[in-house]
């Protein structure tokens, strides 16, 4: 019994002694000063130029994917600058969003996405992300996937709004083109088009 109880002393003491994980913001930090402070700077002046800067924050603009650490990947990944004019039309439509209250605190899970990390993430080939047109964000609770919903239908023509439904809180957008998806990446499947968008009815989609 004595020899457990030190067992159990000595794992609590080294538990204890570990130091905490990073945190995000201070993963971010790390990977700027390991050379990439000028370029996010650049990314994020021309961003302000356009007003677009506070859409949201470059941490989590620039996050590559949910599975960076499985695909042996950094967390965090710069466009190409010839690429960053295609963010532009996609932040608006997210701020746009915000505005109307359908979006509350977004959580930008996926940006640009380099060719080898959107193979590895099961992406697309002809993914958004590989031209820095779309963004992965994860919802809180308090964003009704029917208000999300109506929102499409009725703007998305207009915006070329592309949204797609990993999940319920789990979402894709873009504006290269109107048109929704689902967990099987076809139209049928989007909560959109499925009477589990919230509304309790049937829809066509827009």
């Amino acid at each position: 019994m004595r020899l457990i109880a030190v067992c159990v002393a000595i794992l609590a003491i080294a538990n204890c002694s570990a130091p905490p994980a990073p945190s995000a913001a201070d993963r971010y930090e790390r990977w700027l000063a390991a050379g990439h402070v000028a370029q996010s700077a650049a990314y994020s002046r021309q961003l302000r130029q356009h007003g677009l800067d506070g859409v949201v924050p470059m941490r989590q603009l620039l996050r590559s994917g949910r599975r960076w650490r499985r695909c042996a990947v950094d967390e965090f990944a710069l466009p190409p600058p010839a690429a960053w004019p295609s963010m532009r039309p996609t932040l608006v439509l997210v701020r746009d969003l915000s505005r109307a209250g359908v979006l509350v605190k977004p959580q930008v899970a996926s940006g640009f996405r380099t060719a080898a990390f959107n193979r590895c993430e099961g992406g697309s080939s002809r993914s958004r992300h590989l031209t820095n047109n779309a963004l992965d964000f994860d919802l809180g609770r308090e964003v009704s996937v029917a208000d999300l919903c109506r929102y499409w239908r009725k703007h998305g023509a207009a915006r070329r709004f592309g949204l797609g439904f990993y999940g319920r809180r789990q979402i894709h957008v873009d504006t290269s083109g109107f048109r929704t998806w689902g967990h099987d990446y076809t139209r049928a499947s989007s909560l959109c088009v499925t009477s589990s968008a919230g509304t309790g009815k049937p829809t066509n989609g827009g």
